[in-house]
């Protein structure tokens, strides 16, 4: 009688691909934090003055853009990549 072969088990990882293809590129993340901080920081430096609180202000509204920016080019880039 004919044995029936046995098939391997598919092994998935727990995270998906494009969530790993992200974290290659997390590089960039930081980089365009600290770039978003410096040109918002100099903006709020040219439109207020040397008033502190304006500086965090926009260093702090700098970062956020930043990192919005830097997390959309690494998706890009992972797309691009597996496509």
């Amino acid at each position: 009688m004919a044995q029936p072969k046995k098939r391997k088990r598919a092994h998935h990882s727990n995270t998906p691909p494009q969530l790993n293809d992200v974290k290659k590129y997390s590089r960039i993340i930081p980089v365009a934090i600290v770039i978003f901080i410096l040109f918002g920081a100099g903006i709020a430096f040219l439109t207020v003055g040397p008033d502190s609180s304006s500086l965090i202000i926009g260093g702090l509204i700098g970062a956020i853009g930043g990192y919005a920016f830097g997390y959309g080019i690494a998706r890009a880039l992972s797309k691009k990549r597996s496509a």
